[in-house]
């Protein structure tokens, strides 16, 4: 990374655990190598870079990769084995999703984990409408698509997956070079994945925050903002659990108890009606997810600073006995 603040506000990421198509014999999702789930590297390597709006595609797994990503502040959407099971079909349900809040979006395959951050500031700067990572002269992922592109894309019914979706949608691409092997390979090789792990690893140490709004007792954080936003995109505190992987009475615990510590109505209800009534997020909710997202970002340029400083360049501490931590 650059070092420098970089503001992913309206920027999303869609990660696709499901779908397979000409991939379908690649490493799942929950696979572990180096200690961590393919998932969750992709989701650690996205939010490393700073975005926080993370939509995860599922099939069966679902229940399983909830249980796992639990407190990651993840959206997870369950892909309609009706509609197909080409990775496309998982691409067109996150693009979906996410082009009315999104200004730029990537897309990611869960098979393709030891991509960096800094390759994901590198395409997010790009002002094309699509921005692809080059390694030698290779494509790799993620691919980075702006939301005047999206509508194109999605409207594609050819079989070329979304390489053909962008060919086909004239859409101006930008290849952007980086020293970034780990963007154009595909986990699944054993040699090749303990190679990339051990270079991913060299480049993953840093001090992890994170922050929690305290009153009488801990009332707002990462799952709480997340939470917030569902309920704006959908107008309905069920469907943004379901969304969430948050049950429907966690929900309006986590509500609840974050207008009592605020003393502010957070969240409009509306009872009764066919769908069991509606539910908006309060100029009070907007503001609050603003001014933490604000002191989110602080504290992580701050950590960020004193860790290069304190640890210069992010190498382990080797204790006498042979182990190492941080």
């Amino acid at each position: 990374m650059s070092g420098q603040t970089v503001s992913y506000e309206d920027t999303g990421a869609v990660i696709m655990a499901a779908g397979g198509g000409a991939r379908r014999n690649a490493p799942g999702a929950l696979d572990v190598v180096g200690g961590l789930s393919h998932v969750k590297r992709v989701v650690l390597n996205f939010q490393r870079a700073g975005i926080k709006d993370l939509i995860l595609v599922c099939g069966e797994e679902e229940d399983a990769l909830k249980k796992q990503l639990r407190g990651f502040g993840v959206t997870f959407l369950r892909i309609d084995p009706e509609k197909g099971t080409e990775m496309f079909e998982a691409v067109r349900l996150g693009l979906s999703y996410c082009r009315e809040r999104c200004s730029q979006i990537f897309v990611c395959p869960v098979d393709v984990p030891f991509f960096s951050a800094g390759t994901v500031e590198r395409l997010w700067k790009s002002s094309a409408e699509v921005a692809i990572p080059s390694y030698q002269n290779r494509g790799g992922h993620p691919v980075k698509i702006r939301r005047q592109a999206v509508e194109s894309i999605l409207s594609y019914r050819g079989n070329d997956g979304l390489r053909g979706a962008i060919r086909e949608a004239h859409a101006e691409v930008e290849y952007i070079e980086v020293e970034d092997v780990g963007s154009v390979s595909p986990a699944g090789e054993r040699k090749s994945d303990h190679r990339l792990e051990a270079q991913y690893r060299s480049e993953l140490s840093r001090a992890r925050v994170k922050v929690q709004l305290v009153n009488t007792k801990p009332y707002f954080g990462p799952g709480m903002v997340t939470l917030l936003k569902q309920i704006r995109s959908l107008g309905s505190v069920r469907e943004a659990s379901e969304k969430t992987g948050i049950s429907y009475s966690k929900a309006w615990t986590m509500i609840r108890t974050a207008e009592e510590e605020t003393g502010a109505e957070l969240v409009g209800r509306q009872q009764g009606g066919k769908y069991g009534g509606m539910a908006e997020v309060t100029k009070a909710g907007m503001e609050l997810i603003r001014k933490y997202e604000e002191l989110e970002r602080c504290v992580q340029k701050y950590s960020d600073e004193k860790f290069r400083e304190i640890f210069q360049s992010g190498t382990l501490i080797v204790n006498t006995d042979g182990g190492n931590e941080l």
